[in-house]
């Protein structure tokens, strides 16, 4: 793992830690590490081998035959059984679905705040990432991880401290552009720097990890991750764009009113316009409302 990470302040390891040990870490199951090594690894995988692994979750079986009846896949016939579904919703699209229902079904203890919005945020995000992904060459189911994951770490600092996650929301103003400073202020790390570490244990390509890590200051990302680190950032900035926070934080009232300095600054660095841009959130999120994973 790069030394990016791995030289941070050791505040967000031992938090980790002590989640893990009061088994409050969220889930990740067996199955879809076996999918993802699968999906990822193997081009020729068959369809009984994808069948097989998603039938050993529950979560999994359900979520993604509700997914296959949904507008985007539907051909007007009902779909009962896991096999028919994942033929109709096609590999790569299985990878992606069965992150995002298990990101939706994976935290343990509430939060001290909207969960229905937080997780509205990531999934929508996510189907922002994989849109951004082309114009950063970026492969998109890598870029679907990074806008679902990138947030995670707000859950697990809000998982360690109720309380002192309340002194977060408090000292924000609910203005995301300040939400890092009173993570650190309160917990002497920060969410990016949580997410980056519990996807490092999970096993995450580092390129997700990276990217994750820095982006909320995606310019001081290493070269090689910085286009990782501004999908992410466009990725969660969009979703603030039109109007949805994330139960936390959300754009200033003067970043509502007009694009903020930074928010520029990276669609020049990815070569998008402002309307492009804005194009691409209102197809991702047209996307995201025919599958229904956003409700």
């Amino acid at each position: 793992m790069s030394e990016v990470v791995a030289t941070k302040p050791n505040m967000s390891k031992v938090i980790l830690e002590r989640l893990e040990s009061l088994e409050d870490l969220p889930h990740f199951p067996e199955a879809l590490i076996k999918l993802e090594r699968i999906l990822v690894l193997d081009d020729n995988v068959n369809v009984d081998e994808i069948v097989q692994l998603v039938s050993q979750d529950s979560r999994l079986v359900a979520g993604l035959i509700g997914v296959v009846n949904t507008p985007k896949y539907t051909t007007g016939t009902r779909i009962t059984d896991l096999n028919s579904a994942v033929v109709r919703v096609g590999l790569k699209d299985v990878r992606l679905m069965a992150h995002a229902i298990n990101y939706k079904s994976s935290f343990k203890r509430k939060p001290p705040f909207s969960e229905t919005r937080f997780i509205n945020h990531a999934l929508l995000s996510a189907f922002i990432a994989q849109g951004l992904a082309k114009f950063l060459k970026i492969n998109s189911g890598d870029a679907f991880l990074c806008g679902l994951m990138r947030d995670i770490g707000i859950y697990l600092l809000a998982t360690e401290d109720r309380e002192g996650y309340l002194k977060v929301i408090k000292l924000t103003g609910y203005d995301i552009a300040k939400l890092i400073h009173a993570e650190v202020t309160v917990f002497g790390t920060q969410h990016a720097m949580m997410s980056a570490r519990l996807l490092q244990q999970w096993g995450f390509p580092e390129e997700i990890i990276l990217g994750i890590a820095h982006h909320h200051s995606p310019d001081k990302a290493p070269v090689k991750f910085q286009s990782y680190a501004y999908l992410t950032y466009l990725a969660e900035q969009a979703v603030f764009r039109i109007g949805i926070d994330n139960g936390i934080a959300d754009l200033s009232d003067d970043d509502q009113e007009a694009p903020s300095l930074p928010l520029l600054g990276a669609l020049k660095h990815v070569g998008l316009t402002l309307e492009a841009y804005d194009e691409l959130i209102s197809k991702a999120y047209a996307e995201a409302e025919e599958v229904g994973l956003h409700n």
